[in-house]
């Protein structure tokens, strides 16, 4: 059976390729010189429009159509950045995408410029909206500041859907269904979503909604694969996204728009953890009887306000809050039966300023863009004591009064930042680009017991607070070696703020916010590139890097420290797309990612899997024409590495186990994916198969979180084959 599955996907590839090879030579010339005469891109995540060639730094759009090609039914948007995205780490396969760096750092990520990144990280930021609801995806890799506190290891900054300009009025529907293939009832995945959106000179406006249910999940063995009991899972769960922007054109020069999202993700599962499994895979048990499964609820709101000429200069001011709560699986404690659920809940609210004015300095253009910024984050987490019978699957409360008790302290962070950058034009074609942020972060805490339960067998610990300041800097330069390359070098700075929740309920903690070592993390980037992007279509960017910091934030088991510390990370990353032929187009990306961190003697140790990814590659083939036909094979490829396992072990063998650094010997997979789509009665349908092979194999995630976690039930297998069909049409 698994035999013609494959085969299936073999005959499919072959027969569209020979289906859509009869198109004219002519047809194939006419799209590569539409490629060619493809206007600027530009780039809002560098908190003015920039053009990609102005840059001092590694930035990579993702368009709609490549999301809407990647994004198969049930398909999250941490799995397409993982297919795309040079310097990213590969994807979880959960609804987390903890470990998920960018360049071994923590990653920044915004929906429409608004941070969805705080001090409380419960990791469910890619988590947080449909595929089906982004118009294209920015990205900056490197540590940067511009936004504030987050964007160590870059930014990825999600642009949603608006109305479509070009009509009065207009209409999207979607409809998609996904299975494993074993074809069963349960595994199915279905997908329904409808926009609408409507323009005049005045006013446009988007409203858009998106429903999916996805059923269970098979790996390569067909076999059900467990639900995840830390971070949690995508299996067996009901997603709505509703996404709505209006847009008013005040005058010529002004415009005011409103934005607003609400987002529910949530578990409903008869399958619960299997604690007491003894198998290397681990098959979850049917009878689960939770109250309440785990979910991701958030509400999102935005307004933004543009001038382009005030004063000759161009002002945006934009305002936003968001509310998210975040639920977990039960945990088990201690002892066999008793278990914590814990949930998360955030409130984030500020304002943003941005000014820029165009002036000219001995007849070379200058750009300023300055502004000021303040953001407010109040951070509550909570967990209900449950009980369960000895399989583990039927949880009551414990508490027979219903107590709820707080897990870690309340928490209130306040950022106020200003900046100034500049961009000069020393020649024709050397830019240089430098600026400062000024930033200062106050964050207090309410009075709790550590480890949320009864005072009689916890530490109370007394309300407190703490203040810190820092000025970071960046300097980079562009220079042109031709209309269609360039050169850059870049340093920068950017700093993140270590979550004071989870340092502070930690079981090994002792001190209280103002002596426990939280202070903003600092971390220094550099990097050198070249980039390309020829009349002929070839696309080339290719970068190395190194960045630095004096501190960094680990976790283990249930404790997370901010270890003082010097880490280094480095590597390089590269990005190729060449079109040959007619309408063929190959190419591929490849990120290569090493780091270290100094013990206590002053000697260098490599750094685990949650911090560094291993080496990462994807290729890919391509064919389309201007008919709307398309195929497209790709592979992504990990390699294996036992570099941080050995460091770990001979430490371990010294008596030194104090670094926070448990590693795993991660084994190395490939995997591959033929995706399709051709016209249908005014339509497109797009056909996937992912993971052809079917292969077996853990992802980089799920095979280091059972080491650091001491939970070998994290160390469940990625999904197998599944197929993905979805129709969609525009009126």
């Amino acid at each position: 059976m698994r035999l013609s599955h494959f085969s299936l996907c073999l005959l499919t590839t072959a027969i569209c390729t020979q289906l859509y090879a009869d198109d004219s030579v002519t047809a194939g010339v006419e799209t590569q010189n539409a490629e060619a005469k493809l206007p600027t891109i530009i780039m809002t995540a560098t908190r003015t429009p920039k053009s990609i060639a102005e840059i001092a730094g590694t930035v990579q759009t993702i368009s709609a159509d490549e999301i809407a090609q990647q994004a198969g039914t049930g398909r999250k948007v941490a799995d397409i950045l993982a297919q795309l995205v040079p310097s990213l780490a590969p994807s979880s396969g959960t609804s987390s995408n903890y470990g998920q760096t960018m360049r071994g750092r923590n990653v920044l990520v915004m929906i429409d410029g608004v941070s969805q990144t705080g001090s409380r990280d419960v990791a469910r930021q890619l988590n947080s909206i449909s595929p089906n609801m982004i118009d294209h995806i920015e990205v900056v890799s490197g540590a940067t500041s511009i936004y504030g506190s987050g964007a160590t290891g870059g930014i990825i900054n999600i642009i949603t859907k608006r109305a479509d300009k070009s009509e009065p009025v207009s209409f999207q529907t979607k409809l998609g269904v996904t299975a494993a293939d074993n074809f069963r009832s349960d595994s199915l995945a279905y997908q329904v979503g409808q926009t609408a959106s409507f323009a005049n000179d005045k006013v446009d406006g988007f409203l858009g909604v998106d429903y999916t249910n996805r059923g269970s999940q098979f790996d390569g063995r067909g076999d059900r694969i467990s639900l995840s009991p830390w971070q949690g899972s995508t299996m067996d769960t009901d997603t709505i996204d509703v996404n709505g922007r209006l847009n008013f054109n005040l005058t010529d020069s002004q415009s005011l728009s409103f934005g607003a999202q609400y987002y529910k993700d949530e578990q409903d599962t008869d399958y619960g953890v299997d604690y007491d499994t003894t198998s290397e895979f681990y098959t979850p048990k049917k009878g689960l009887q939770l109250q309440n499964q785990p979910f991701t609820k958030r509400y999102a709101v935005n307004t933004q306000y543009q001038n382009t000429d005030m004063l000759g200069q161009i002002l945006n001011i934009e305002a936003y809050y968001r509310n998210e709560e975040s639920r977990f699986y039960p945990a088990r404690r201690a002892t066999s039966t008793t278990f914590s659920q814990s949930q998360s809940n955030v409130d984030y609210a500020g304002i943003r300023s941005t000014i820029q004015s165009d002036l000219k300095v001995a007849d070379r253009d200058l750009k300023l863009t300055y502004g000021l910024d303040y953001d407010r984050e109040k951070d509550h987490q909570y967990v209900d004591w449950l009980e369960s019978d000895s399989g583990y699957l039927k949880f009551t409360n414990s508490n027979p009064n219903n107590y709820v008790s707080d897990y870690g302290p309340d928490t209130t962070i306040q950022n106020i930042g200003t900046f100034l950058q500049g961009d000069y034009a020393l020649t024709d074609r050397l830019n240089v680009q430098a600026g400062v942020r000024y930033q200062y972060i106050q964050a207090d805490n309410e009075s709790y017991y550590r480890n949320g339960r009864a005072a009689s067998d916890s530490t109370y610990r007394p309300a407190g607070s703490t203040d810190s300041d820092k000025f970071l800097f960046n300097l980079g330069t562009v220079y042109k070696l031709t209309d269609a390359q360039q050169i850059y070098a870049n340093f920068s700075q950017g700093f993140s703020y270590p979550d004071i929740q989870r340092v502070l309920r930690g079981n090994s903690v002792t001190a209280n916010i103002d002596s426990s070592g939280i202070v903003p993390i600092s971390v220094n980037s550099y990097e050198l590139g070249w980039r390309t992007n020829q009349d002929n279509g070839l696309t080339t960017n290719i970068t190395a890097f190194y960045n630095t910091s004096d501190k960094f934030v680990s976790f283990a088991n249930s404790d997370v420290r901010v270890v003082d510390t010097d880490q280094r990370i480095y590597g390089a990353e590269a990005t190729v797309s060449y079109p040959f032929m007619d309408n063929y187009k190959v190419g591929g990306t490849l990120g290569y990612t090493r780091g270290q961190y100094k013990d206590a003697a002053d000697n260098w140790h490599e750094l685990n899997a949650f911090a560094v990814s291993p080496i990462k590659g994807t290729l890919f083939a391509e064919w389309s024409n201007a008919d709307g036909y398309g195929v497209r094979a790709q592979m992504l490829a990990i390699k294996g590495t036992d570099k941080a396992y050995k460091d770990d072990l001979e430490l371990a063998a010294k008596g030194y186990s104090d670094d926070y650094n448990a590693a795993a010997e991660i084994k190395g997979y490939t995997t591959m994916d033929v995706l399709a789509h051709f016209p249908v009665a005014k339509g497109r349908v797009d056909f996937g198969v992912y993971n052809v092979w079917g292969k077996q194999y853990k992802t980089v995630f799920a095979q280091q979180a059972a080491v650091t976690n001491t939970n070998s039930l994290l160390a469940i297998p990625a999904e197998g084959r599944t197929f993905a069909l979805s129709y969609t049409i525009n009126y």
